[in-house]
């Protein structure tokens, strides 16, 4: 099974959450929309928690019209831009358990 966390507003907590889980064995996708996508600039608040996510094994997905219009560089390694499409896939299978931040 696969855990979706969705953000709009709350990185940090969503990464916090999603990197406890994938450090427990869980596979996690954390999906950032809107103004969370802002995470993805190094000099972000919650840039560490970005980066300690995905060193846990967290998949991390950013919407990327929101990334385009927050003129966003996504230079972290291991963050996949994706549609929305991509994003109702994941949240229509019925293997993926979803909460939104």
């Amino acid at each position: 099974m696969t855990h979706a966390l969705l953000t709009s507003q709350q990185p940090e907590e969503a990464l916090a959450l999603g990197a406890g889980w994938a450090a427990a064995g869980a596979d996690v996708t954390v999906v950032l929309l809107d103004a969370s996508t802002a995470v993805l600039r190094p000099n972000h608040d919650a840039a560490d928690d970005l980066a300690a996510a995905r060193d846990a094994g967290v998949r991390i997905w950013a919407h990327a019209d929101a990334v385009t219009e927050r003129a966003v560089e996504p230079r972290a390694a291991g963050v996949e831009l994706v549609d929305l499409d991509a994003v109702a896939t994941l949240l229509g299978d019925p293997d993926t358990r979803a909460q939104w931040w």
